[in-house]
């Protein structure tokens, strides 16, 4: 690949994760496509001895920029901050506990070139989800190009390690919005909006770390925050969609939230979801029984969401 192509910035933030942050340095400076600054956002402020691990492996990456939050920004805002100091024409993220395969950023550069005159305002690819013992446990494909509203609304297409994307065209959507979950599935909503178009790919370009433990991710109250935030957002693209895409985006995020309240204890907020599920489906549809189930032998639910522990 020839250094006349574009420059792209590789943008990671880290926080709390000095033990996984050098896989995911390495496989960002180890990229086939050889026109590239990677930029390390560090929001360790709150953590000294995580802020001097991401030093030491800066170190060892000579010509990689270290960026230093005097506060704890959180991941949306850090990614901004690393947008701010991006020279490249294109950005490209990683999460400090992922990593890309070696030609991840020539394919979705390649991407960009073959619909040149197309409004493109993100790629992105699949990706493979490993555990903490680098062992394959599932893989992610979700492929839907143009302006695919129901598809994203539906489950987020892809996750930030997987994009590349205009700086230009996240700057006109005003970047990373500052939410408590839901941020990469905000601002592929907002490119949507703004009428560019998104392509992806099933080639399987990033390693996905998706921690084991408990079988809910997320499970907590602000998460919940997140997603009803992202649901009002939502809502204001139904018109674009049918009555039955909408009722299927409703009770899939109903289902998520029925998920958190249950293990958060709020039963009253877990029954107002289950309420909105029978707004959109069927008394006796699978999602409808599934949730009453859930509510009914809450208790049991919990047990299993956790792991098993009690």
């Amino acid at each position: 690949m020839s250094k006349r192509e574009e420059l792209i910035s590789v943008v990671i933030t880290t926080h709390g994760r000095g033990d996984r942050l050098e896989y995911a340095v390495k496989s960002a400076t180890a990229q086939t496509y050889d026109n590239i600054e990677v930029i390390v956002v560090d929001d360790n402020s709150d953590c000294l001895k995580e802020r001097k691990k991401t030093e030491q492996v800066v170190k060892k990456y000579p010509g990689v920029k270290l960026v230093k939050n005097t506060k704890n920004l959180g991941g949306a805002m850090s990614r901004n901050a690393g947008i701010a100091i991006a020279k490249g024409k294109l950005i490209s993220f990683l999460d400090d506990d992922d990593q890309y395969l070696p030609n991840r950023i020539e394919k979705l550069y390649k991407i960009f070139k073959e619909h040149g005159k197309d409004n493109v305002g993100l790629a992105y690819c699949s990706c493979v989800a490993i555990d903490e013992d680098d062992n394959v446990i599932d893989e992610y494909v979700n492929v839907a190009n143009g302006r695919p509203f129901y598809q994203h609304m539906l489950g987020c297409v892809a996750g930030t390690s997987m994009w590349l994307a205009p700086k230009e065209v996240l700057n006109s959507v005003g970047n990373f919005d500052d939410v408590p979950s839901k941020q990469d599935s905000t601002v592929i909503l907002k490119i949507l909006d703004a009428g560019y178009k998104i392509y992806g790919t099933e080639e399987k370009l990033v390693l996905y770390l998706e921690h084991t433990g408990e079988r809910i991710s997320g499970a907590k109250l602000i998460n919940a925050e997140g997603i009803n935030i992202y649901r009002e957002k939502c809502r204001k693209q139904y018109h674009k969609l049918t009555d039955n895409q909408i009722a299927k985006i409703e009770c899939n995020f109903s289902n998520q939230l029925v998920n958190i309240y249950l293990v958060n204890g709020v039963l009253e907020s877990a029954k107002l979801e289950l309420k909105n599920i029978r707004k959109f489906a069927s008394f006796f549809s699978k999602i409808y029984f599934k949730n009453i189930i859930k509510i009914m032998f809450r208790k049991k639910y919990i047990q299993w969401a956790r792991g098993g522990k009690k």
